[in-house]
């Protein structure tokens, strides 16, 4: 029997190593930092990705990327030799829309902080938005002001929705405040949390700091549409696509995706692919840091593909 958190780089039972995988016939996956880095995919990945799927796994790409559709994404990994379809895609541009297009009232439009693959998304199911692209500071500040009153008294701004976004400006944070602050019935959707992308020389602000910088000012906090929010799988699980006791969840974060797993109830595998080794789950170990202890630790996912 297998004990929490194990090292399976260490773990040398092939066969107990082959029951272990074999009992999992639901494989959920990140993307950046575990399948590839930016355009560079990782060695010997897509190969044990597409060997799972011939021994009947069904797999899911599950990503808080919210800069690129689903069929841009599903596009970026065939051409790195997955193969995959649109539809084994969770991305957060995509939920969103979906969400709103339950949530949101008829003639209601969305306030979107984003980049052109949430527009998208949002457009393929109909769903009226604005305020995508750049959106300078003005001279003025009443100017912006006043523009924000026209706004709402001509259209009933039903939800705010935040995704990265490169053109992030003090006007657009003014008038998601006020759009929000003015209507406390008006829906208030995020991507992801995901601070800061940290790199060894640069430190990249990421959703998470455009997202605290509104909630702050309006007192509330927005409904995460990606990891490590469970709403993202329920309705995989809900209709039984995924039974939550043979799935599983892996990753190279931590507190994004070993929580995600573990709020699904789904076995959890970090990676060392990304920026966390084995040296820091034995250091969350030792701190007792439950909610973010993978339940297995890996080289890198194509070490898999010696599983089956």
């Amino acid at each position: 029997m297998l004990k929490d958190p194990i090292n399976l780089d260490s773990e040398g039972d092939k066969q107990r190593q082959a029951n272990w995988l074999e009992s999992y016939n639901v494989i959920l996956t990140d993307c950046d930092g575990v399948l590839w880095y930016d355009d560079e995919v990782i060695a010997g990945v897509p190969e044990t990705i597409n060997a799972l799927q011939a021994k009947g796994k069904k797999i899911y790409f599950v990503t808080n990327n919210g800069t690129k559709t689903r069929a841009e994404l599903c596009e970026k990994a065939r051409r790195m030799n997955f193969n995959i379809e649109e539809t084994q895609i969770i991305a957060p541009t995509f939920s969103i829309a979906e969400y709103l297009k339950l949530n949101l009232k008829r003639k209601d439009k969305v306030y979107a902080i984003g980049s052109s693959a949430l527009g998208k998304e949002l457009a393929a199911l109909e769903i009226p938005f604005f305020g995508l692209g750049p959106d300078p500071v003005k001279p003025i500040w009443v100017d912006v002001l006043q523009a924000i009153d026209r706004q709402t008294k001509s259209d009933t701004i039903g939800a705010v929705v935040v995704a990265f976004d490169e053109h992030i400006s003090y006007n657009k944070l003014m008038k998601a405040s006020n759009f929000l602050g003015q209507n406390e019935k008006c829906l208030f959707l995020a991507t992801n949390a995901d601070a800061v992308s940290k790199f060894p020389m640069y430190c990249i602000p990421g959703t998470g700091a455009i997202l605290k910088a509104i909630e702050t000012c309006v007192g509330r906090e927005a409904l995460i549409m990606g990891k490590p929010n469970p709403l993202v799988c329920e309705h995989l699980v809900q209709s039984g696509k995924i039974k939550p006791e043979r799935a599983l969840m892996i990753g190279d974060c931590y507190k994004t995706d070993v929580s995600f797993g573990k709020n699904c109830g789904f076995s959890t595998l970090l990676v060392g692919t990304g920026r966390y080794k084995w040296n820091d789950v034995e250091e969350l170990v030792k701190q007792g840091s439950k909610e973010f202890i993978p339940n297995f630790y890996i080289s890198s996912l194509s070490d898999l593909k010696a599983f089956l």
